[in-house]
């Protein structure tokens, strides 16, 4: 049985570790904001990351003491951008935003790809959604004749990719419906929706931003949306799963990281900040503008995402031995 002198002593040192905690605690809270805070985006300035960053930059610009910036180190598929972040300072004053795809898929194809476990979610930042387009001169407006004309004619059709993203898509859309065509590679979404009007390509799975005005002059044929539930910025589109594929689903979206030994407080602190932003009114319509919606979610529940996402798309390319050129 403890003493009372023991009991004292234990109580002594419970009350000084708590003490030790709590002052840790402190100075980190204190020694964040110490100066500005910078948000990395591997990609050049112009594109949908770097619109995504500016938003978020100038809405929580008057929730940093010292401001904060948008810097972009574009390069190596992303990976210059990544690894300065993975080897900054774990202090809160450098983040990341980056697409999904850049841990879920990136590592596939390329060499010196930060792993994820170097990098924490803060949020999920965005969520987008992928949309069929394909030429009228095809003669089809639904997912069951399209599926229908492809098996028709195995090979004979061409698909526009623009990314490495909507290249593996393809190849799940493949595996699903059965179905076989040649993949083109083009350089951005742009230049894929414009052969496809003039009948270069067929069809083309692009982001819903990059499709915002085919889709307002109907120039091409939106036969569907790839998320699992209809798209919310265009809820008339039906979705492949439940046009033809059940249970198909493919998203996008964008994550803010910070480095992985950032400390708890600190994490806590910049999710509620930027979760805050990303539920007001303006940045959710300024994210629509661009066919994003903006998302917010816990660290733990964005980090369970983009488990689902690496698993998913490591197994597709495994089963299906798919390389890039």
């Amino acid at each position: 049985m403890m003493s009372r002198m023991s009991r004292r002593k234990f109580v002594a040192a419970v009350g000084v570790i708590a003490a030790a905690q709590a002052l840790s605690r402190y100075a980190h809270a204190q020694a964040f904001q110490s100066r500005p805070v910078k948000i990395v985006v591997p990609a050049a300035a112009g594109g949908a990351l770097d619109l995504i960053s500016r938003v978020l930059a100038e809405r929580v610009a008057d929730q940093f003491k010292h401001g904060i910036y948008v810097e972009n180190r574009p390069g190596a598929n992303w990976i210059i951008g990544m690894d300065a972040v993975a080897k900054s300072q774990p202090d809160g004053h450098t983040l990341l935003l980056v697409s999904t795809s850049g841990f879920s898929i990136n590592p596939h194809l390329f060499k010196n790809v930060p792993p994820m476990e170097e990098f924490v979610p803060i949020t999920t930042a965005t969520k987008g959604a992928f949309v069929v387009l394909v030429n009228p001169k095809l003669g089809v407006e639904s997912v069951p004749d399209f599926i229908k004309l492809l098996k028709a004619s195995p090979g004979k059709y061409n698909h526009a990719s623009n990314s490495a993203t909507t290249k593996l898509l393809s190849e799940f859309f493949k595996s699903q419906a059965g179905v076989e065509y040649a993949d083109v590679s083009y350089r951005g979404a742009s230049l894929a929706i414009s052969d496809t009007m003039i009948g270069v390509t067929d069809f083309c799975f692009v982001d819903f931003g990059s499709a915002t005005n085919v889709l307002q002059d109907r120039s091409l044929i939106a036969l569907a949306v790839t998320s699992a539930e209809r798209y919310e910025l265009n809820p008339d589109i039906p979705t492949l799963s439940e046009a033809a594929l059940p249970g198909f689903s493919v998203d996008g979206g964008t994550v803010l990281f910070a480095p992985a030994r950032i400390s708890p407080e600190v994490l806590t602190q910049l999710n509620a900040i930027f979760m805050n932003v990303l539920r007001s009114p303006e940045v959710i319509a300024r994210f629509r503008t661009i066919g994003q919606i903006a998302k917010g979610s816990a660290t733990e529940e964005t980090l369970r995402s983009l488990r689902l996402e690496v698993d998913r798309w490591a197994t597709l390319i495994r089963e299906k031995n798919i390389t890039f050129k």
